[in-house]
């Protein structure tokens, strides 16, 4: 799905919000999306948001342009004493300034990594749960797809460039698939804001991804055996796993060919 997004309209979507960073007192702008003005469309398989309009994924992390702090907006302001020293030791020492985003500017996917990859380099720092850790993987590898998204659709991405994002890609949805399934064996739920169903299924979409049939196909039964689980998540289990297990018969079946 190749897709442009117009600047003007983006912008109908932001505003300004006037920062104090919790952990260098340093005041900057940030922008946020208008969240009320979202319409939300349909979201990927591995639940990508999307919305009209505009890729509200690229807003999700305020970033300090003067100690190099960057956490989820949500989160950004919740940081203890011990965590502050951690920064300052692991991060803000070894930080160079960054050139100030004007608040209500329209973030470009270059920036938008920018702020993500150094939120998780914060997040590592100070040691969060290793579900928070993985999540920002995941939208790291969610705003590459939308990177190459936006080239597509502008005609301007080359087949060399297009490997490199890529495979980029890959390595965070790989380090996100690795650390949710040791989350769901270590943290309780809700983790990264979902239930278990939600969770569950992601997993089993990360799984059926990384070519792991087996993980996939336990997911999807735990969702759907599940009373509680609401119709539209059960649904979407149970075409998941007629697409796993189509896949994995499809698989074995070339194996056993090849060993012929």
């Amino acid at each position: 799905m190749s897709v442009l997004y117009n600047e003007e309209e983006e912008k109908k979507y932001l505003f300004t919000k006037q920062m104090v960073c919790t952990n260098c007192e340093w005041k900057f702008e940030d922008t946020r999306v208008l969240n009320s003005k979202l319409r939300r469309k349909e979201s990927d398989d591995d639940l990508r948001p999307r919305f009209q309009g505009i890729d509200s994924l690229k807003y999700g992390i305020t970033a300090c342009p003067q100690c190099g702090y960057a956490a989820s907006a949500k989160n950004f302001e919740h940081l203890n004493k011990l965590q502050k020293k951690m920064l300052m030791d692991k991060v803000t020492t070894k930080f160079i300034g960054r050139k100030t985003v004007q608040g209500g500017q329209v973030l470009d996917y270059p920036t938008a990594l920018e702020q993500y990859k150094l939120a998780f380099i914060c997040a590592m720092a100070i040691e969060l749960p290793i579900s928070e850790q993985a999540y920002l993987c995941l939208q790291i590898s969610w705003l590459i797809r939308g990177r190459i998204e936006e080239l597509e659709a502008e005609g301007t991405l080359e087949a060399k460039e297009k490997q490199t994002l890529q495979e980029e890609e890959k390595r965070f949805y790989r380090q996100a698939y690795d650390g949710l399934a040791k989350a769901v064996m270590q943290e309780d739920f809700p983790i990264c804001g979902m239930d278990q169903n939600t969770f569950y299924y992601l997993l089993a979409v990360l799984s059926f991804r990384h070519d792991d049939y087996e993980m996939a196909i336990r997911y999807c039964g735990m969702v759907v055996q599940d009373r509680s689980v609401s119709s539209k998540i059960k649904d979407k289990a149970l075409m998941l796993k007629d697409e796993v297990v189509a896949a994995k018969k499809q698989a074995e079946e070339e194996a056993g060919g090849q060993s012929e």
